[in-house]
């Protein structure tokens, strides 16, 4: 079933191997000319070069050039199949690559093109198989698919519904067991009323933090995301340790025993007294102690209370018994509000006001609702201004460059790199564009085949040391491109204009989709960068300017509210003031109408003085940073930065360089040394060009740089290269002395497993510790999460070990001791899988 399904496995490690990285195995493994067809076939595997139909599926492509190298009938087993592949996790942990292309060079000998083609698929986790992974789990069993969104765990599927006669009585969540979260449908809000049945709901503001669930059993807990990753060790296994346990603890009511809460975690700041969104681009579960920036769990839900399970009880059965959980602490742990509606009205009225707060959207939940675990739609909606037509703004853009797709989508453009163009003279037609945005979504597929063809006589390949003049890029360059004379303009929709170096514009689109394509304009009518500012100036980058009305044609413009309302628990509140800038003097336009938050200043440029200079150059000045903030400066990292930098939602930079946008008069483009922190999406653009530390992988560096490069490089101690790090890194790693290195093991050695006081002494598992310790390995006291191998001197303990085994996380394997003899007798490590009893 792990081969049929590998993305639903999770005991297997990481491989650590993409479609280039496999191609680049394949071509060394083979010997195949670097520069040759065929090479070139593999590491271009989305360009169509033939009529074969394999473009855009690595694994085809591979199996057309491996068919006349291999046998023609392969003799592989499952066992040797899952073998391979666990050697290929174990080799990727340990950093051995060289054992990676043994091991595949070995494949190779002994299998058919046709399996390998399904092995590859396999490592990559894609199978193709032209039906659902549920479908497949249905085919097995058919409680299977139920039990898996329930419990996550394939391994536990397999066991308990191996025979086809035996039915689940009742499949329902468990105390540690992460479970797969109810979701919630898009839903039309004319229909809204007939989809709660014409009854009362309720109505909670969309949290945009992180979907958590948290499992609480006296004073053991465990916390899992959406995607059952278990995030324990950050927010914490105890009332002892933690960025939320320790503080959450004690507000538990006397009678909660044990419970499971669903509900959003978030980032509170303590200063401002609100909530950051996630929009903001930060990371909640890196928060740190002493940060201004506090982990906040609000909770929605309750699936569990005193081993009584919830899951069949009503929302409102559910909300009422939620109340009796937990005493609300601001900050730490709240309650989302309900609000309870009739009408539609009432949700329209209800988004209005989340347009107006700059918050994701709202839910609309039915009270007679039951939690349906990975189900959506089952009576929980979701509205968001970007669902509702003529609420946002749409741009028109010149595509100028694409890229090839793959799977149903190869031999064709997939994705499309478009353009606004440099703002031409009076009676001129632009003669530059500025890239902008890359798009993949939004058209059917016959869509895209109709511009694919439209477009096709025209791409060039796009050559990064000769590129066309009239097309400007930065990081993101296409794979072809077109000139601007022969595309055509596409309407985009999209929910924000958010900050972007990897784009010409230095801004680019959040979430766009193509609307269609503007046959009325020629290619010379597209937007201009002087149309993009005044975008971006509006609303601060949100495209989502107007109201919803129930019975206009066209959706209001946006009001000032005349009657303040009340404060509400969950948005960003403004609380403080900038300073008094109305008296200073606007010397140019280029931050027109953009937001940035002024951390702080030092001796030479005081705090005051930058918020000044933004000023004169049209820039809002805010005091705490929210979801239209561009970016924070600061001047000094003090605790209020690390703060920030914790919640991992904003760009942060060095205010050196909002000094040279002001003595260049122009916005310069971001570089690693302008950045104190960057945001995930910030840090992804620059990933392409520069390592982690911001040192670039191509343009030389000189002292300064490198200096500034070496000051960014602060690792946590977790961090550090560990010794096999070190070993792989300079080549000891073949070193006999270092062959147990990345393993940690348990000997057998005690009457009672796990139990040191019951310690059998002079047994030979002794001898084989101190060889596995003098060999590089960790020899643990007791049986512990992290373990990689039991050692087993008799195969008498074997059940009570399996046994054992089922409650850990990461799954030991239990082998001989003559393992470890053996392979210090050879001198290299040897499978482990031919030592498992």
């Amino acid at each position: 079933m792990r081969l049929i399904v590998p993305s639903f496995e999770r005991e297997r490690m990481a491989y650590g191997i993409k479609e280039n990285m496999l191609a680049k195995l394949y071509i060394d493994v083979l010997g195949l000319p670097k520069n040759g067809p065929e090479a070139h076939k593999l590491l271009n595997y989305r360009a169509p070069t033939t009529s074969q139909g394999e473009a855009g599926d690595f694994a085809l492509m591979a199996y057309f050039v491996l068919k006349k190298r291999c046998t023609s009938q392969g003799n592989l087993t499952i066992k040797e199949v899952n073998d391979f592949l666990d050697s290929v996790a174990l080799n990727n942990a340990s950093k051995q690559k060289d054992l990676v292309k043994k091991n595949l060079l070995h494949l190779i000998t002994q299998s058919s093109a046709l399996e390998q083609k399904w092995l590859i698929r396999m490592i990559l986790k894609d199978m193709k198989l032209g039906m659902s992974k549920e479908t497949v789990l249905h085919v097995f069993h058919r409680d299977a698919a139920e039990l898996y969104n329930v419990t996550t765990d394939l391994d536990k599927v397999c066991r308990q519904l191996h025979d086809p006669s035996v039915s689940l009585s009742e499949v329902s969540i468990g105390l540690f067991s992460a479970f797969r979260p109810m979701l919630a449908a898009v839903a039309n809000v004319k229909q809204v009323e007939k989809q709660m049945n014409n009854r009362s709901f309720f109505i909670e503001t969309k949290l945009d933090g992180e979907r958590i669930q948290v499992h609480k059993d006296g004073d053991v807990y465990k916390y899992f995301t959406r995607n059952s990753y278990e995030y324990t060790q950050q927010f914490g296994a105890s009332p002892l340790q933690g960025s939320l346990t320790p503080f959450i603890h004690n507000i538990f009511k006397p009678h909660v025993r044990n419970c499971i809460l669903d509900g959003e975690m978030m980032a509170y700041n303590l200063t401002v007294d609100a909530f950051i969104q996630k929009g903001t681009k930060f990371d909640i579960k890196r928060l740190v102690d002493d940060s201004e920036l506090q982990t906040c769990f609000c909770v929605f839900d309750v699936l569990l209370l005193n081993d009584q399970k919830l899951g069949n009880e009503t929302l409102k059965k559910r909300d009422e018994m939620l109340q009796t959980v937990f005493t609300p602490i601001k900050g730490r742990m709240q309650l989302v509000q309900k609000t309870e509606a009739k009408t539609m009205q009432e949700v329209v009225d209800a988004l209005n006001e989340a347009i107006d707060n700059r918050e994701e959207g709202i839910m609309v939940k039915d009270p007679l609702s039951i939690y349906k675990p990975d189900k959506r739609g089952e009576g929980w909606l979701k509205l968001k201004p970007e669902y509702m037509d003529g609420l946002m703004d749409e741009l028109d853009l010149l595509i100028i460059g694409g890229y090839w797709g793959k799977g149903r989508r190869g031999g064709m453009m997939s994705h499309f790199l478009c353009a606004v163009a440099e703002t031409p003279e009076p009676g001129e037609k632009p003669s530059v564009f500025h890239s902008f945005c890359r798009i993949g979504s939004g058209y059917t597929m016959k869509e895209l085949y109709d511009l694919g063809l439209k477009l096709a006589k025209h791409w060039k390949v796009y050559r990064k040391n000769d590129p066309p003049a009239s097309i400007l890029c930065t990081t993101e360059k296409p794979e072809v491109y077109i000139e601007p004379w022969d595309s055509v303009i596409i309407q985009v929709k999209a929910a924000e204009i958010v900050d972007s170096d990897m784009y010409k514009t230095n801004c680019s689109l959040r979430f766009p989709r193509i609307e269609r394509m503007r046959e009325d304009k020629e290619w010379h009518q597209c937007m201009t960068l002087a149309d993009l500012e005044q975008y971006r100036s509006k609303s601060s980058g949100k495209l989502a300017s107007r109201h919803l009305l129930l019975n206009d044609d066209e959706p209001q413009k946006k009001k000032r509210k005349l009657v303040a309302k009340p404060k509400k628990a969950i948005g960003i509140i403004d609380h403080f003031k900038a300073q008094d800038l109305s008296g200073v003097a606007k010397e140019t336009d280029m931050f027109e109408d953009v937001e940035f938050c002024v951390l702080n200043g030092n001796d030479e440029h005081s705090k005051a003085d930058l918020e000044k200079g933004v000023a004169s150059c049209g820039g809002i000045v805010v005091q705490n940073p929210g979801k239209d903030t561009y970016c924070v400066i600061a001047a000094v990292e003090n605790m209020r930065v690390k703060n920030l930098i914790a919640a991992d939602q904003h760009d942060v930079v060095w205010a050196t360089w909002l000094l040279e946008c002001l003595e260049r008069k122009q916005v310069v483009p971001w570089q690693p040394r302008h950045m104190i922190h960057m945001s995930p999406p910030t840090k992804e653009h620059f990933a392409k060009e520069y390592d982690q530390f911001g040192d670039s992988y191509s343009a030389n560096t000189d002292e300064q740089q490198l200096k500034e490069v070496f000051g960014r490089i602060r690792m946590k101690e977790e961090d550090l290269p560990s010794i096999a790090d070190v070993e792989a890194r300079y080549g000891l790693d073949d070193l006999p002395t270092s062959m147990f290195r990345p393993f940690r093991v348990y000997m057998d050695r005690c009457s009672d497993v796990g139990d040191p006081k019951s310690y059998i002494p002079s047994t030979c598992l002794d001898t084989r510790a101190l060889e596995f310790r003098f060999h590089g390995g960790t020899v643990e006291s007791t049986l512990v999460e992290g373990v990689s191998h039991v050692i087993v001197a008799e195969e008498t303990r074997i059940m009570p070990l399996r046994t054992l085994r089922r409650v850990f996380t990461k799954k030991f394997k239990i082998v001989g001791e003559t393992w470890v003899k053996d392979c210090i007798k050879a001198g290299h490590l040897l499978n482990d899988n031919d030592y498992l009893v």
